[in-house]
């Protein structure tokens, strides 16, 4: 199984360093809810506060929002 997934900030500017592995982390987490749920692609969203934890929708404004894809395919 190969999985591929890509961030982009929604604020149009380069993913700060220190949010990478937050946004790895959910990522990974949201891709093998949705593969046990039958999905082999689907989108990402996501927000980073300034520091680097992940942030519920409402507090957004906290942070840097992130948008993306993933998608799994199956080898031979």
């Amino acid at each position: 199984m190969e999985i591929n997934y890509n961030w982009k900030c929604d604020q149009e500017i380069d993913i700060p360093q220190k949010h990478e592995e937050a946004l790895r982390e959910d990522a990974e987490s949201r891709i093998f809810e949705m593969i046990k749920e039958g999905y082999y692609q689907g989108e990402l969203n996501t927000s980073v506060r300034y520091g680097k934890d992940i942030v519920p929708e409402e507090d957004e404004d906290d942070g840097l929002t992130y948008s993306g894809w993933w998608s799994v395919s199956y080898g031979a």
